[in-house]
């Protein structure tokens, strides 16, 4: 599977701008962190850039058709009122496929930032339009809200967000991560029970749990195993 990251903006065109910070900078942060982990999961990733330089609209979706994208996902920033806050995913009107794909990165989204559900929205945007495989932008959040705007600065926020994002990728393609086992930690007693083992007196390890004492096993097991060494 490939898929297409788009960084929203960048160069001359800066995009929407916070207080503090332009979007095209987190858009960019955003994109390359989601790029890095898919390709962590051995999917081949593109993106239509991957620093601060300004690429046509057409040209995005160009360079996503000409490499043979599956998936292409468009980041940006929102923009409005200082009260205006959440998270929202746009698609081209009527594309069954885009709307599965938006709205697998939204709940993800949602739950990993916290940011209100805007829900999915449709709209005629060119990089949706002109991208021949199921396509989204994703809009993190408002710079123009002053409290959204400093969270989104953030590595977590960064991190939790850009996760997401290959969840949602992933839930929609069908791809599950291997689960695996927990780490149980061993008893910080169980080499004094291997030593003891090991000089014969103890020869059923399962009795050892019928044990019973005011002292903890472990505190029992490693004064043996230090009385054994004297033997």
């Amino acid at each position: 599977m490939k898929v297409c990251i788009d960084a929203g903006h960048g160069g001359k065109d800066s995009g929407a701008a916070g207080a503090t910070v332009a979007e095209k900078w987190i858009a960019l942060d955003v994109a390359r962190r989601v790029a890095e982990k898919l390709r962590n999961s051995a999917i081949e990733v593109v993106l239509t850039r991957d620093e601060d330089y300004f690429v046509e609209l057409a040209e995005r979706a160009n360079l996503s058709n000409n490499a043979g994208a599956d998936i292409f996902i468009s980041i940006h920033c929102n923009s409005a009122g200082e009260s205006a806050r959440g998270t929202e995913v746009w698609i081209y009107p009527g594309e069954k496929n885009d709307r599965r794909l938006a709205e697998d990165i939204l709940q993800r989204l949602v739950e990993r930032t916290g940011f209100r559900d805007r829900g999915v929205k449709e709209e005629n945007f060119a990089v949706l339009r002109l991208t021949k495989c199921p396509a989204a932008l994703v809009e993190l959040g408002f710079i123009s809200n002053p409290q959204e705007e400093q969270i989104m600065k953030t590595f977590d926020y960064q991190d939790e967000a850009s996760t997401a994002i290959v969840e949602g990728i992933k839930a929609y393609a069908g791809i599950s991560e291997p689960v695996e086992p927990p780490v149980i930690a061993q008893h910080w007693a169980k080499q004094y029970l291997d030593a003891l083992q090991a000089k014969g007196l103890i020869t059923n390890p399962d009795e050892w749990e019928d044990f019973d004492s005011p002292a903890s096993k472990g505190q029992v097991l490693a004064l043996c195993a230090k009385l054994a060494d004297r033997l």
